[in-house]
């Protein structure tokens, strides 16, 4: 099992692994929607920025009651090839956030009370997933690196549900988060990972 100093490089690594995937998009149309999302790509992209930045605060504030009171969005004219390198530094955020935490620190989330390296498999989930919904929305074939899955299904996903057959931990993250049919089981709905330490 990780532990906080070395648990946020998985971020990272979804993190650049994401601007890799989408870097030959950036002169598309980003105001186009998501599939399966009530986003247009640019929101779904600020969200996932948003993500890795307001874990930061939570791990460092340590607020056990609600999320913290704040709200990240892009300026105004800011464009894909400006904002999407935001979700790298962002991820690098929650990366030395988590490296610097302590074992006993707990913040508050939707999902359970967690410690620093939930946070970090919270933003793994979210990099990766939402990924595959940009990519999606480009018509491009996406699966998530399978050692970032890995440890972030490890974390806050063991003992939630059963796992259907898989090709890779990639593949069953997507499964895991509702965004495909697996082995001939069916997509999950209202699905949440427990990111309660145990």
């Amino acid at each position: 099992m990780e532990n906080s100093l070395s648990a946020g490089k998985w971020v990272t690594k979804v993190a650049d692994e994401l601007a890799e995937v989408l870097q030959p998009t950036v002169n598309l149309d980003w105001e186009i929607k998501t599939p399966d999302l009530d986003w247009t790509q640019s929101q779904t992209a600020i969200h996932t920025m948003r993500a890795c930045l307001e874990y930061s605060y939570q791990v460092v504030g340590k607020r056990i009651d609600t999320y913290q009171p704040v709200l990240f969005e892009k300026k105004e004219k800011a464009t894909p090839a400006e904002y999407l390198p935001m979700i790298a530094t962002a991820a690098r955020v929650l990366e030395k956030v988590v490296k610097d935490a302590e074992p006993s620190d707990r913040a508050w989330h939707a999902y359970g009370i967690s410690d620093a390296v939930g946070f970090a498999a919270m933003g793994v989930v979210e990099v990766s997933v939402h990924t595959y919904d940009l990519a999606k929305g480009f018509g491009i074939d996406f699966v998530p690196d399978s050692q970032a899955a890995e440890f972030a299904i490890n974390r806050i996903f063991s003992g939630t549900t059963e796992y259907p057959a898989h090709k890779s931990q990639g593949e069953l993250l997507l499964w895991l988060a509702g965004r495909i049919e697996l082995s001939g089981v069916a997509r999950r709905t209202g699905w949440k990972w427990n990111g309660v330490p145990r």
